[in-house]
């Protein structure tokens, strides 16, 4: 597709033809077809290179930990690089509501394509990994995996604890409460839009929402479906189900997060509004701090944090669900 681009085929999904990017801080807001197309085919060949070799399984030792290094970071460029914002209304769980769908265009499904893709690349270079290691000692083994639950563990109250100030900041200015903010810009906030008395209460129920889901990585009804579930009360969550909604979790969070970090450090994007333009007036000020509900520095960690979390909820279950398999 990138050599295409290059020759001027349509539907370049970035630049001046995606034209919600730079609302949500897209970092290729700027980049145009003849810049991009031959960026995309060069990174589109190094990642064929990739792929082809972990296909190929091989066990050299000199090989093994670039191949690895090379396929979580083509995973790591696209999440990084070419995401945006959109995808924490476009990937699961929130993706599963029409909310991002209603609208999406071609740019936007171009997202979700290439995330699909990082993903494959992020599970082949897991699956090469294990299928290349040498046979370790049970012993060895035992204490990885401890070490994993232990620091998931602690990374799943981080992960717990981490949008509650959002969620909190946003319920106030809702209220008309001044968290974060001078009084007369939430006054604005809500005279300006009074539509934000009903959607701050939504964005802060998403976050508290996300808290509660990331609880149930260490509770009972994150690992046997809760009874009032119709036809699945009682049964064994598959580890592939908390994996896929979590690790879709974790990449809108980061991009999102991303964004905002952004903007608190004053980065502006090609075509991105300004924060007079967003909030009808500068928001660069200390007495600021909770304007993005603190999701600028609370976001990125949480991200993180519920990574480290999804790992040790793989580690403890792991074993058991091997030995259910046999059965």
């Amino acid at each position: 597709m990138g050599i295409f681009w290059s020759l001027g085929g349509a539907g370049y999904p970035f630049g001046r033809n995606d034209r919600t990017g730079p609302d949500y801080s897209s970092l290729l807001a700027g980049m145009e077809r003849d810049v991009g197309g031959p960026i995309i085919t060069m990174f589109g060949v190094v990642a064929l290179a990739v792929a082809w070799q972990l296909e190929r399984r091989a066990r050299h030792p000199r090989r093994r930990k670039p191949l690895i290094v090379g396929g979580v970071g083509v995973a790591a460029v696209i999440v990084g690089v070419v995401l945006d914002g959109r995808m924490i209304v476009l990937l699961p769980p929130l993706g599963i509501l029409p909310i991002g769908w209603l609208r999406a265009d071609w740019p936007t499904l171009f997202q979700v394509a290439v995330a699909a893709g990082a993903a494959l690349f992020l599970l082949a270079s897991i699956d090469y990994a294990d299928g290349t290691r040498g046979p370790d000692p049970q012993d060895l083994r035992r204490r990885r995996a401890s070490a994993w639950i232990r620091t998931g563990r602690i990374a799943t109250y981080v992960a717990m604890a981490c949008p509650l100030p959002y969620a909190l900041i946003r319920l106030a200015w809702s209220r008309g409460w001044a968290v974060g903010a001078p009084e007369p810009f939430v006054v604005s906030l809500l005279r300006n839009q009074p539509e934000n008395v009903y959607i701050e209460p939504t964005l802060a129920s998403f976050a508290a929402g996300g808290a509660i889901l990331t609880s149930g990585l260490l509770s009972r009804w994150g690992r046997w479906f809760p009874t009032w579930i119709p036809g699945l009360r009682g049964r064994v969550v598959p580890m592939w189900f908390p994996l896929l909604l979590g690790g879709s979790a974790v990449v809108g969070i980061f991009v999102f997060g991303r964004g905002l970090l952004l903007g608190q450090l004053g980065v502006q994007l090609p075509g991105q509004l300004d924060t007079f333009q967003l909030w009808g007036e500068p928001v660069y000020d200390r007495a600021y701090w909770g304007a993005g509900g603190l999701g600028w520095c609370l976001f990125p960690l949480w991200s993180i944090s519920l990574a480290v979390a999804l790992t040790g909820y793989y580690y403890r279950y792991a074993a058991s669900d091997q030995e259910l398999a046999r059965q």
